[in-house]
């Protein structure tokens, strides 16, 4: 998303709406600010595609995508919310639209800036959740922390699973950083993302961050140094919290929360057993095509439902979500989404390997970058398990942001590495 001399417009609008990111949570123009900023990269990429100035990419990834919104369409049609289902529609038809203009302007030649802007503007809404720090108070056995960073998102699990996507893609492009000054700027961004990450007090995003965060150091061996002196600080820290009395300011909170992960007792305050039961009730009425886009609020309302009186808007689970609201067929969906993230992560571990063996340090960078969104992706979809992290506009366009990169990431071109010339041997007369 950078350019030596002059930025395209399809990258100067993507810079842009990164930048708002941070407020879609605060303003709204009829739509979140992050969507209308969204719509621009979009309307750009529908229009070098109807120009033909440029190609569809040939994308599995984007194939999903695609399919997705088609789903949500038919779904739509015969759900039991069609008003708040045209939105919602609407909101998927930009975001996918704002994925290709991010594909377009990361286009390979230009992905340095692009991830770099991304750990920037992370670093900044990490800052601004740590000035809110207040005085964290635990109860339930650590099932319940008040006092917890929210930054500018509606509620803590938010704040943690952006930091837990965004914690990778600062990993790579600090330890790919190809000045001192920008190292310096990123590694101060990447220590606001985890510290924000950490006192975000999300255990789905902690298990998600730190999943990918091993992944990335397995996949990648140039982030393992960093990596692994980062783990020791971790681990040392959460040994000392979790021997610590839970009375300890901070840290003795930290080990309370820590020491709730294994607890599989029963919690009075935790409604989602309930939430989850409703899901595959709705889910057994309408199996092939859901209740539509924003339907389970609607449908938890019935007579029947066990939860009508929580007010739940969704299935608290990424992945009942999208089955509730567009059944099986948007699931399979989902299934060619995960395909294309599959099939990327191999061609740049192959592309990583190609260009460690040829020497081409550019082209590692790139797969450094490229394999570190895709962990980001990873964080997401690990949390997605314990909640449904895509209903807040910041992460929604956060995570659509990795999309168009993987999309890129998918279709690269892996170079076939051509044997070093031997010089000729010479027979004397």
């Amino acid at each position: 998303m950078t350019v030596p001399a002059r930025l395209p417009a399809s990258a100067l609008a993507v810079v842009v709406a990164l930048v708002v990111l941070p407020f879609g949570g605060a303003f709204s123009i009829g739509l979140s600010v992050a969507f209308v900023a969204m719509s621009v990269p979009a309307a750009i990429a529908a229009w070098l595609l109807v120009k033909d100035e440029r190609p569809v990419p040939a994308s599995l990834l984007l194939l999903g995508l695609a399919l997705g919104i088609v789903t949500s369409v038919v779904s739509a049609a015969g759900g039991v919310n069609p008003g708040d289902a045209v939105t919602r529609v609407l909101i998927a038809c930009i975001a996918l639209g704002y994925a290709v203009g991010v594909a377009m302007a990361h286009r390979p030649g230009h992905e340095r800036g692009g991830p770099d802007l991304l750990v920037v503007v992370g670093g900044c809404i990490g800052a601004y959740a740590l000035s809110g720090a207040g005085g964290l108070r635990a109860a339930a056995g650590g099932w319940v922390v008040d006092g917890r960073l929210t930054g500018p998102f509606a509620q803590p699990n938010e704040l943690g699973i952006f930091c837990a996507g965004v914690l990778p893609v600062a990993v790579a492009c600090l330890v790919t950083a190809r000045s001192r000054a920008r190292a310096a700027v990123l590694a101060a961004a990447t220590l606001c993302i985890a510290l924000a990450w950490t006192l975000s007090m999300s255990r789905g995003a902690w298990i998600g961050g730190t999943v990918a965060l091993a992944c990335l150091a397995v996949g990648v061996p140039r982030t393992r140094r960093l990596l692994r002196r980062a783990g020791a600080a971790v681990l040392a820290t959460c040994v000392l919290a979790l021997v610590l009395p839970a009375d300890v300011p901070l840290l003795g909170i930290l080990g309370t929360r820590l020491r709730s992960l294994g607890d599989t007792g029963a919690n009075e305050y935790d409604a989602r057993p309930l939430i989850w039961g409703e899901a595959w009730r709705q889910i057994s009425d309408r199996p092939w095509f859901g209740v539509g886009p924003d339907g389970y609020r609607v449908a938890a309302t019935s007579s029947v439902s066990t939860v009508s009186a929580y007010g739940a808007e969704h299935a608290h689970d990424l992945y009942l979500t999208v089955l509730v609201e567009r059944g099986v067929i948007g699931l399979t969906a989902g299934v060619i989404v995960l395909a294309g993230c599959v099939l990327a992560v191999r061609r740049q571990l192959a592309a990583q390997a190609v260009a460690a063996r040829v020497g081409d340090e550019d082209g590692a960078v790139l797969s450094v970058r490229a394999l570190a969104v895709l962990a980001g992706l990873l964080a997401i979809a690990i949390h997605g398990v314990f909640d449904m992290p895509l209903w807040n506009p910041i992460v929604y366009g956060f995570t659509w942001t990795l999309l168009g990169m993987a999309i890129v990431a998918e279709t690269v071109h892996v170079p076939t590495p051509r044997p070093t010339p031997q010089p000729e041997a010479r027979t004397s007369p």
